[in-house]
């Protein structure tokens, strides 16, 4: 098996990536910063190594789980809580922590006008995959990769693997829009970013043909079938209005994918009574770090090691 040896903090420049410099916030924690020509602006990128990864030496190899943040974060969002940091720090796992923007949607945008480029599934999944693989002693291959992610990140979760299904072991989706056709859904997301300009960029307009709709093209329900072959765990509650939206379009998926016969693990959590730490089923982030604490054992429990 071909494995590249990597160490940090020895970064390098690889797969139109541009490494720039990097910080290393505690002894497991590092942010780095990169450059690709696929998206604007300087890309930071926060890591965690586990805590014999200085130690183990170049024969030990780690599985890695890609983390993807929601609306309105960004790198920082899972270590600004505390319990994210230590629930991926103690496992024997790289985590990696991407910035996806504001409102990137972890797609390539159909109509990025003046903010091009926008092209976020090329630079996460055609660059940053191989350049961890690179600058990092990774399981190079599906067994050892997974995606989690919660509400927009959720949603990237499932379409990258989806779109990249030779790439990755387990896909968890947290309170996350997965019904794109969805006239809801649709109108919450063009609306989202709540300052008056309508966002559509990564889908464009939901009254345009559907054959040039970015709605309908990245929906995951219409491409469930290629989930075949990933661990697929779904996740939602129903403590406010937007999260009993996404429970909806997260049970359609559900049903979807029994009904073609595709295994999936759904965890309808009500009120977040199951969740703990301060979880109340709303779509918030005290949530978002319970249910990664809840999942990670699942995740971790399919990851070669």
């Amino acid at each position: 098996m071909d494995y590249t040896i990597g160490d940090a903090p020895h970064f390098v420049s690889a797969y139109g990536i541009t490494f720039h410099s990097f910080a290393k916030i505690n002894s497991q924690l590092y942010e780095v910063y990169l450059f690709t020509s696929e998206v604007r602006g300087m890309q930071k990128v926060r890591i965690i190594v586990p805590p014999a990864y200085a130690t183990s030496g170049n024969s030990t190899y780690y599985p890695v789980l890609y983390l993807l943040h929601g609306a309105y974060g960004n790198a920082d969002t899972w270590t600004t809580f505390a319990p994210g940091q230590i629930a991926c720090g103690n496992e024997s796992l790289i985590t990696v922590m991407p910035n996806g923007d504001s409102f990137g949607f972890y797609t390539n945008w159909v109509n990025p006008g003046n903010d091009a480029p926008q092209n976020w599934r090329t630079y996460h999944m055609e660059q940053l995959v191989p350049w961890i693989d690179l600058n990092f002693r990774t399981v190079a291959k599906k067994q050892g990769r997974a995606l989690i992610g919660f509400s927009m990140g959720g949603f990237g979760a499932i379409r990258y693997a989806q779109q990249y299904p030779h790439n990755f072991a387990y896909t968890v989706g947290l309170s996350c829009p997965l019904d794109m056709r969805d006239t809801h859904i649709q109108q919450t997301l063009y609306n989202f970013p709540f300052d008056g300009k309508p966002l559509v960029g990564p889908f464009g307009i939901p009254s345009q043909p559907i054959a040039s709709n970015g709605w309908y093209a990245q929906d995951p329900i219409t491409h469930a079938a290629t989930l075949r072959d990933v661990n697929v765990a779904l996740y939602a509650g129903d403590g406010d209005s937007l999260e009993i939206l996404l429970r909806d379009s997260t049970i359609r998926m559900r049903n979807t994918l029994v009904s073609l016969n595709i295994s999936v693990y759904f965890d309808d959590f009500g009120n977040g009574q199951f969740v703990g730490h301060g979880c109340t089923g709303k779509h918030d982030g005290t949530c978002m770090v319970g249910l990664l604490i809840k999942v990670l054992p699942r995740v971790m429990a399919v990851l070669k090691q």
